[in-house]
Parts: structure tokens; sequence; C-alpha cells
């Protein structure tokens, strides 16, 4: 990993200037005034230490903080077929019980069953079948002992109760975990653990590569008041005698551990049936009460217009056998399955749409039915989801939108490290690197304009889908995983000819191609300076008098004839991503961003009501 990129302290400029922020950040620096503004010690001294990337009394384990590491031997012996997670969560102790019960199936002969947890939580029992069964921790992960060892292809469960105060989020949804607030004095609550993981507050194998083929079951019993948002379809709700009332989702689709997810508060459930490519199916927004004008609103001029837009360009929503979701968040927004956080409060951005709900929206197609398989792959979610931004702002205002967009992703990049990174060892680390996002979204812009409009949609669409025709799909539609190699592979063949250089180019190597350009004497020379020194055949547009040529690069450099006097431009339509004398060197990261962060985080923690200790110790403190 680049030195500078273990801070985790810019990547959040990224999230706000690409993928969903439309508001600016005008909140004075944090300081002796903050707290005046409602935020009490430690919700300050968390904030300043995610923005500065400083240790926190309350860091996660460095263990529990890494998802999609390499699975050990053990993990790697069976698949999970399902989780059925049941869960007590009480806010008035930040505290949280419940079981995990996971179905699977051996593929190497193991004694153990090897799973992760917090060490922050506790666990209470193990069982196997029923029975009880020792268990053996080692800090962030733990293990099972069986009573017979798992044979290949034997079918099994172990059960795992716990109990604890799992991590409080320090600035969300960047630094994850728990969220804790209120909406006038009922609790309001979510999880948003994209870079840390499901093992952050359940027992879970704690990776992207192994999603429950079978599905999920979510049973969350919370104090009356309070409804439960989370996956899949809402089976039924009962009410207990103990003044908690058991929320019980489920849904038949693998999922990704992080994209899991409990969101509780007073809301007001809104439902519209909407008429998809593959049936109709419902959009449900689970909104504040205040907000709920604002929601049927929103549903009507972004949820809509987005599904049309998606489905029309790439095919089906992917799990319209259950619902497209949507929750209002104590946080900005994260895309959990079936259920995107929503925190934008109902803004929308400088191109006419809710750039939130929009980027978020985009993950179910490219992060949750289409899946990266390995933490390098990380740009074939966000990059995609990013570069949607910029189509939908083209259809929306045209190329005046959508060169917008792209010009900002471009001054946002970095290019410190590659975008793809073998070395990169859990999905933060990849993470770390807010290219995957800019410069993602930059070569498949380049791409889609050197290989021409069908055949890169088709090549999209068969990467989701398995195929370039997905309208006729019905549900369940099959998830996938995909890696660079096979986007090369899939783009190559739509495209009839190897785009590997391009892509690897783009993605490989840090830095970007530059075009040597020098007029002489009636001539125009142009050569190609490349990262690595890779072979880089990208032919250039050259405008001469308004009038197009397009020089072959087959070679090294070319060499045209241009009138002494005529004006010309390289790469009038910016179809080539190239280094050009506007973005300062990854090193010249200045404290003032650091700033920027603070200042972004503390009006965050007002706006939301971020709390990092129960009520009743805020009040003792003050006193």
């Amino acid at each position: 990993m680049h030195p500078r990129l273990k801070l985790r302290t810019v990547a959040v400029v990224l999230l706000c200037c690409i993928a969903a922020c439309s508001r600016e950040a005008s909140t004075p620096s944090v300081g002796a005034g903050v707290n005046d503004a409602g935020l009490t010690p430690q919700v300050v001294s968390a904030l300043e230490s995610a923005a500065r990337g400083t240790p926190f009394p309350g860091d996660l384990h460095p263990g529990t903080a890494k998802t999609g590491r390499v699975l050990t031997d053990a993990q790697a012996a069976f698949d999970v077929k399902h989780y059925t997670l049941r869960l007590r969560v009480m806010p008035e102790s930040f505290s949280i019980e419940g079981a995990v019960t996971v179905i699977l199936e051996g593929i190497e002969q193991t004694p153990v069953i090897e799973l992760d947890l917090d060490p922050n939580l506790d666990i209470v029992a193990a069982s196997h079948n029923g029975q009880p069964r020792p268990v053996r921790r080692d800090e962030d992960r733990f293990s099972i002992i069986l009573a017979a060892p798992l044979q290949p292809g034997e079918r099994t469960s172990v059960t795992v109760e716990y109990r604890g105060q799992p991590h409080v989020a320090k600035a969300p949804p960047w630094h994850g975990g728990f969220v804790w607030s209120e909406h006038e004095g009922t609790p309001w609550f979510a999880t948003a653990v994209q870079t840390e993981g499901c093992d952050l507050w359940w027992p879970c194998k704690d990776t992207y590569a192994d999603k429950p083929d079978d599905g999920v079951s979510v049973a969350i019993s919370a104090p009356r008041g309070i409804k439960v948002a989370s996956v899949g379809v809402l089976d039924r709700m009962e009410v207990g005698d103990d003044g908690f009332d058991t929320w019980y989702w489920s849904s038949r689709h693998p999922y990704t551990g992080y994209a899991i997810a409990i969101n509780g508060g007073p809301f007001v459930r809104i439902e519209e049936d909407y008429q998809g490519v593959s049936g109709v199916f419902p959009v449900q927004f689970w909104a504040l009460p205040k907000n709920e004008q604002n929601a049927r609103n929103l549903i009507k001029s972004d949820v809509r217009p987005h599904l049309e837009f998606f489905e029309r360009l790439l095919g089906p929503y992917p799990w319209g056998d259950e619902k497209a979701g949507f929750v209002e968040t104590p946080h900005l927004g994260m895309e959990h399955q079936t259920i995107n956080a929503y925190g934008e409060q109902y803004t929308r951005g400088s191109h006419g749409f809710d750039q939130l709900l929009h980027h978020e929206l985009a993950h179910e197609w490219f992060g949750n039915v289409m899946t990266h398989a390995r933490p390098e792959d990380s740009w074939v979610h966000e990059g995609y989801a990013s570069y949607m931004q910029a189509v939908y702002a083209e259809q929306i205002t045209g190329r005046m939108g959508y060169f917008d967009r792209m010009f900002n992703a471009y001054t946002h990049s970095e290019h410190c490290v590659a975008v793809a990174q073998p070395e990169a060892v859990d999905v933060g680390e990849a993470f770390d690197n807010r290219d995957i996002y800019t410069k993602g979204a930059w070569m498949l812009h380049t791409l889609r304009n050197y290989v021409g409009e069908y055949a890169f949609w088709a090549g999209t669409r068969r990467l989701i889908y398995g195929t370039d025709d997905p309208w006729s799909l019905q549900y369940p539609i099959r998830t996938r995983y995909r890696d660079t190699q096979e986007f090369i592979r899939i783009m190559s063949d739509v495209a009839g000819e190897d785009i590997g250089w391009l892509v690897d180019t783009y993605l490989y190597e840090a830095g970007m191609p530059e075009l040597r350009t020098t007029r002489v004497d009636g001539r125009l020379d142009l050569e190609w300076i490349v990262p690595g020194g890779r072979e880089f055949p990208m032919p250039v547009t050259v405008s001469i008098d308004g009038e197009s040529v397009v020089v072959p690069m087959t070679a090294e450099s070319r060499s045209i004839e241009v009138p002494s006097e005529a004006r010309v431009v390289i790469d009038p339509e910016s179809y080539i991503l190239r280094a050009l004398p506007i973005i300062d060197n990854c090193e010249a990261q200045t404290d003032s961003q650091t700033q920027d962060n603070i200042d972004r985080y503390s009006r965050m923690a007002r706006e939301y009501g971020w709390r990092r200790q129960p009520t009743s110790e805020i009040k003792q403190d003050e006193e």
C-alpha cells in the first residue's frame, strides 16, 4: 500500500464529489464551538480521529477492520448456504444480543468451522446440529470444534449465540459500524460496514467470495415504536409481551455480508408498484414521518426514472421478485441489497437528479448481482457506479452534464497507486484508493469511445447477466463474480479485438499515458509516452480548423501535415484519458484536505445526530 493511503483521510472526498454529496460543506472547523452545536466530546474526538487517520480508543480490532481477506484453510473448507440471524437491539445501552445459525456444506474435510467476529463481542455458546460444542477464540476469528470432522459434500449447521456493545461508527459510512441516533425521542439506528465487514456486528464468514447460496433470514427485535427495515421480504411482525416487537425479513438470494443491513426508527413505510421489464415489483421507502411527502416525491422524481434508466440500458432490476427498497438513515448512504441506505436528505444535485440515490441504486447491478471476485477488482463496483451517474447526467442535461461530471472525476483523481492492485489484501485497502471511482470511470469512458456504443453496452450487459440480451430473463436472476481479466475477455469478444492493452494501461499503472506533441515546419508530431513502457496504440483525433482527422498510433510516433496558420486541437471531444497539466501529483495533498474532512464529518454529525454513548451517559457527563 502507498504510505499516504494508510491514513484513509481523502477517500471521503471522492464519495462526496463523485458518488453522492450535492450539498456543500459549509460548517466551521471542529473546535470549542462544536459542542455548543450539540456534539458530545466523544463524537468530536472520533470524527477528528477518522479525518486524520489517528488512533482512537474505540478503534476496531485490526482484524475486524479488514474484510475480504484471503480465507484461512479452515474457512476455505466449507461453503455457506444460508444465514439465519436473530438479534435483539437495545438502543438504551447501545448493545445487542442474538444468535446466528449457519447452514453450510463441506468442501474439504475439516474438524472445525471457523468464523469471524469482533473480539469486542462475547460468544455465549455454540452448537453443532443442536448439540453444544466448545469454541476456541483467536482474537477476531473463532472456531467451533465439531464432534466429528465435516466431510466434503456433507451439509450441517452451527449456531453461535453472542452479545455485547458493537463498534460505534466514527464517521459513517466511510468509517463504519453501528450508527446510533434518535428522532423526536425514538431511537434511530443503522448498520454500515462496507469496508469493515459483517463480523463487526454478527458472526459470519467475512468475505465477498462466499455468499450464502440459499439466502438469508433476519429477525430483529427492537423496542416498541421502532420499525425495522431489512433485506428481502417482510414476512411478518410479532408484537412481544416484553415491550419489544420482532420484524422477520427473508431473502432467497445470495448476499455479500456487508450488504445485509438492519435499520430501525419511527419510520413510515411507503409502497408503490413498479412495472419493470420482467414484471411488477414493489418500491418501498421507509422514511421518517416528517419526510413522508418528500419520500413520495422522490419516488416519483427519481426512483422511477432511475429504475427505468437502468433497466432500459442494462437489463432487469436484479431483485424484482422481492423489492427495490430504500430507508432513511442517520448517515449518508450505502448500497445494501434490496434496502439501500439513503441519507441525502432529499436534496437534488446540480445535474437535476438525486446523485446519492442513483449511485447506490447502481450498485444493485454493479456490486450486488455482479460482485468483484477479489479486492483488487473493486473498481468494477465503483468505477461503473460512478460512470453511470455521468451517463444519466448526459440523459438529463446532455453532453454538458456528462462532461461536467467527467471533469470533476478527472480533477479528483490522484494516480498514487494503480486502480487494480494485486497486493491489496482486503477491501478497505482497495477502497483507500479513490481512483477506483474516478480513474475507473474514465477508463470506461475511454473504452466506450474506442469500441463504440453497441459493443460497450453489450459487453457491460454480458458482464452483469452473462448475456447481451437480458430483457427476457425471469426471476430469480443468477448472481455472479467477475474480475478484471474477465472484463477484458468479455469486452474483447464483443469488440472483435483484444482491448487488454487499453484496460491494463489504465488499471495496472499508477500514472497516465502522456501524449507529447510537437508542431514545427508545417507538421504535427505525436508520440505516446506510457507508464511501464506498455504498448498503447490509441488513435488520436486531431481537429484542424474544425475538421477532424483520426491519426492511427500503431507506431511509437506519428507525424501529419498541418498548415502553419491552422488552429489545432488535440482530442477535441476528450475521448482519451491522458496526462493533462490540471491536477497535482499525488504527494501534493495538504492539511486543508484533512480539515475539509473534519468540517464535513462535523456537519454530518450534527445533521444526523450521531451518538457514541447512551443518552443516560450523556446526561451524567453533563451533570
